[in-house]
């Protein structure tokens, strides 16, 4: 009887097995592996779990997310990333967000953008303009341009800021070296090299650990209240060659963009493109011309907002609140602009001034659009989130369906037109944002 009572589990043990074997496949899923590029002009592109792609994948316009695992290199034009998968390459950026919570065997680099690090970067990370926050590991240097840096992480190598605030109350295993701004030490940041501030200050918490502290020019704390505070980081005192690194870093980001970009097929994409003339001719280069036109505007904000946080979104609170006086104040300057050229032309001595009422009016469109776009971009993800829109994503996204109402004949002249009058009009009626709004506005807590 107990034999019998062993044969007949063992059977039953060896049935058991048996139909887990065949039905496995069924609940895990076969694996799928592309061995060739993928390239989306525009929209969403996925790469689900159990899903490898041996090759690069490029998206432009639009929300990438890795859940499976990429042999290659990740490539976005103006959009966000979102890698929860492995990237066994290096992942680039131009103008959107990135957020590691997966793993990337290479560098990561973005350009005018937001970077969160919540996996692990094995290379190094460069943020040319924008925030970067650091959760995970990065296993290289981390380079920013001007944007806050905070590291609650580990970093292996070097911190590079030109200007702005690091924060760190993680682990920094190399130097860091801010050109500008502030260096905020948390209770438990530990810094093994040296912490270099060129003009600026160093605030250290008492058990924070650095290796040694070294201030070329020691700022006081009342010169860096404003620079130091949440609505981000200002410029103030800045010398020629500071304001030279600034353009540098700009146009150097812009050409890069631009050089990198797959909009169009290899062997028809122009290097290098402020000094060659793009193929736009026919139907698609109207919409080539669009896309050009969209990175510029959203460079260009991103950088006015990165300098000047308060007064575009003081600009923005004007359009909102106070459309009269801004319709106003951008309609007699749209209609006075050109009279008053001819004006300064028929004189000698006004000419130079022509050049003057040019960059004026060019401040002030820049502002105001900027302002206009932050706006539009907050409206839209406030209206579809609960959550708090991250400022560049909202102007991205401002830029982005501004210029695509621009694009549609007619309607789009119509529209552009009125958001040049607007941009102008929201400049001159705020001073050039000057004068501040009341301080409890939604779109000031963004």
């Amino acid at each position: 009887m107990v034999r019998m009572k062993k044969v007949s589990t063992t059977i039953m043990f060896f049935v058991l097995m048996l139909a887990v074997g065949f039905l496995q496949p069924v609940f895990a899923g076969d694996d799928t592996v592309i061995n060739e590029d993928i390239n989306k002009a525009a929209g969403s592109l996925e790469i689900p779990r159990n899903t490898t792609v041996n090759g690069n994948v490029t998206l432009n316009l639009g929300e990438l997310n890795i859940f499976g695992v990429v042999n290659g290199n990740v490539y976005s034009n103006i959009g966000q990333v979102i890698i929860a998968g492995d990237v066994n390459g290096n992942v680039e950026a131009n103008m959107g967000q990135i957020i590691i919570n997966g793993n990337v065997g290479g560098d990561v680099k973005a350009r005018m953008g937001e970077v969160t690090v919540d996996g692990s970067v094995g290379g190094n990370l460069i943020a040319d303009l924008g925030a970067a926050n650091v959760e995970g590991t990065v296993g290289g240097n981390i380079d920013s341009g001007f944007g806050e840096l905070r590291i609650n992480g580990t970093v292996a190598g070097n911190v590079n800021s030109k200007g702005g605030t690091v924060i760190i109350n993680g682990i920094v295993q190399g130097d860091v070296i801010l050109d500008q701004g502030v260096v905020e030490l948390g209770p438990e940041a530990v810094v093994t090299g040296k912490i270099y501030v060129g003009k600026g200050i160093i605030r250290k918490a008492e058990t924070a650990i650095v290796g040694s502290v070294e201030i070329t020019e020691e700022l006081p704390v009342s010169e860096l209240q404003e620079n130091a505070n949440s609505d981000g980081y200002r410029f103030n005192g800045l010398n020629g060659n500071f304001v030279e690194n600034i353009i540098e870093e700009v146009t150097g980001a812009i050409d890069r963009s631009f050089r990198d970009a797959r909009f169009m097929p290899h062997m028809s994409r122009t290097r290098h493109w402020p000094f060659f003339q793009f193929p736009f001719m026919g139907s698609y280069g109207n919409v080539a011309r669009g896309v050009i036109n969209m990175l510029i505007m959203f460079a260009l904000a991103a950088l006015t907002y990165t300098l000047f946080p308060l007064q575009v979104k003081a600009a923005g609170y004007a359009v909102s609140v106070k459309t009269g006086p801004v319709i106003g104040w951008g309609i007699l300057a749209a209609v006075m602009a050109i009279p008053l050229m001819i004006l300064l032309a028929i004189t000698i001595i006004g000419i130079p001034l022509i050049f003057v009422e040019i960059i004026f009016l060019a401040v002030a469109v820049i502002l105001g659009y900027t302002g206009i776009a932050h706006l539009v971009g907050n409206r839209v993800i406030n209206a579809a989130s609960s959550n708090p829109a991250n400022p560049l994503a909202a102007i991205a996204l401002g830029v982005l369906l501004i210029g695509l109402i621009s694009m549609i004949p007619l309607l789009g002249f119509l529209v552009s037109l009125a958001v040049y009058i607007l941009a102008i009009g929201a400049a001159l009626a705020t001073g050039f944002g000057r004068i501040k709004p009341p301080d409890r506005v939604p779109e000031l807590q963004q």
